[in-house]
């Protein structure tokens, strides 16, 4: 009998032992689990939406109004292995896009104007720990597709509806790629520019005076024509909030994707709209909400001051919340899925409002007080020159 229980205990240990490692290791695991076999180069395409069609959109409105426009780009939602870049009819992704994604990051913004939001071919999820050709070039892909979309967007919209972008993940990339490729050299577009929302994406301080110079960072509430950024984490996620640091992609001066390694990144925080780096209080934020598997027209319960936060070199540091709901996941990369749930809906949701107000008045005001012409020039009578009869 003893044998047989020395047995049971060795191969008992020998499971507890496995079962600490996997979590140890889960991370690894996780990213070589969702890792492409394939190289990107030798992998076809998936085939490129249509954005003249319906279905190429997860959000458009039913009847265009002279309303804002909201252009909203979401997150990771195609976690495979099989390809570098989803196809568009990908029902898993899709189905996390309707469901999850959507609702909590767009939804937010559905009072402020009409959304538009295009599908695309987004890069995997495992593009975004890798900076090599691969992760690079699946993004790339996914940026051309956005910016076709984009293309679309301002033909349908009137040229004198105000705009809003919004961007988180991954779609946080592609808008800056927007702001720097289409509002830096267009102050007609500029000016329609009420804010850009960068969220869950690096955006380095350096771009404001490079690639950005001319859509500054949102200092304060009443700021417009310029950008809001925040990655928000709990404390206990700071292997994340060292990669937002230290291993994000961003657009360098001549459009390519490269490395950024900086701790100054823009972080504005959601319960002041500044870039303070005091703590600021529960009290001050106006509703947290979980919109999963709601129907885009339904507002979610709103949760109020469910955290607080503060700036950390350059990362937004949330209050653990006391609704396990509205927690981020830490279990075999649930922590790095679209979020079910979206800490500052409420918050977004009054600012962006606030913002195309100002705007607005903004607007009214500088059509009204056209900038003076600085030079005279006299013009002298031109003589007359009657037309003889025939």
């Amino acid at each position: 009998m003893k044998p047989a229980r020395y047995f049971l205990f060795g191969a008992a240990g020998a499971i507890l032992l496995a079962a600490a490692g996997v979590v140890i290791f889960q991370d690894n695991i996780t990213r070589w689990s969702i890792k492409p076999r394939t190289p990107f180069q030798a992998m076809l395409p998936p085939a490129p939406p249509d954005y003249s069609t319906r279905d190429s959109w997860i959000l458009w409105p039913d009847e265009t109004q002279d309303r804002p426009a909201v252009f909203y780009v979401h997150s990771t939602t195609y976690y495979s292995s099989r390809r570098w870049n989803a196809p568009i009819n990908d029902a898993e992704s899709n189905d996390v896009l309707r469901m999850i994604a959507a609702p909590n990051e767009a939804g937010p913004f559905a009072k402020a104007g009409e959304i538009y939001g295009p599908r695309y071919r987004e890069a995997t999820l495992f593009a975004t720990f890798t900076q090599r050709y691969d992760g690079i070039a699946a993004r790339r892909l996914a940026y051309e597709d956005v910016k076709r979309a984009f293309k679309t967007f301002l033909k349908t919209v009137d040229d004198k509806r105000a705009i809003i972008l919004v961007g988180y993940g991954q779609g946080g990339l592609y808008v800056e790629g927007l702001l720097q490729e289409f509002f830096q050299d267009d102050e007609a577009l500029r000016n329609r520019l009420a804010v850009a929302y960068v969220i869950g994406q690096a955006a380095p301080m350096s771009l404001f005076s490079t690639t950005l110079e001319k859509t500054p960072p949102c200092l304060r509430p009443a700021d417009i024509r310029c950008v809001v950024s925040y990655s928000d984490y709990e404390p206990r996620f700071d292997e994340e909030r060292e990669r937002i640091r230290h291993r994000s992609v961003i657009w360098s001066p001549d459009f390519e994707l490269v490395g950024s390694d900086t701790t100054d990144l823009l972080c504005v925080n959601p319960l002041t709209w500044t870039t303070t780096i005091d703590h600021v209080s529960a009290d001050e934020n106006m509703g947290a909400a979980s919109a999963t598997g709601l129907h885009f027209e339904e507002t979610p319960a709103p949760v109020t001051h469910a955290v607080g936060a503060k700036c950390l070199k350059g990362v937004l540091e949330v209050d653990r919340p006391v609704q396990g709901y509205l927690r981020r996941g830490d279990w075999f990369g649930a922590k790095w899925r679209a979020e079910p749930f979206n800490l500052f809906y409420f918050d977004l949701a009054d600012d962006a409002e606030r913002r195309l107000q100002d705007l607005a008045a903004k607007r009214e005001f500088e059509y009204r007080h056209l900038t003076p012409i600085e030079n005279e020039v006299d013009v002298e009578d031109s003589p007359i020159n009657k037309v003889p009869n025939p």
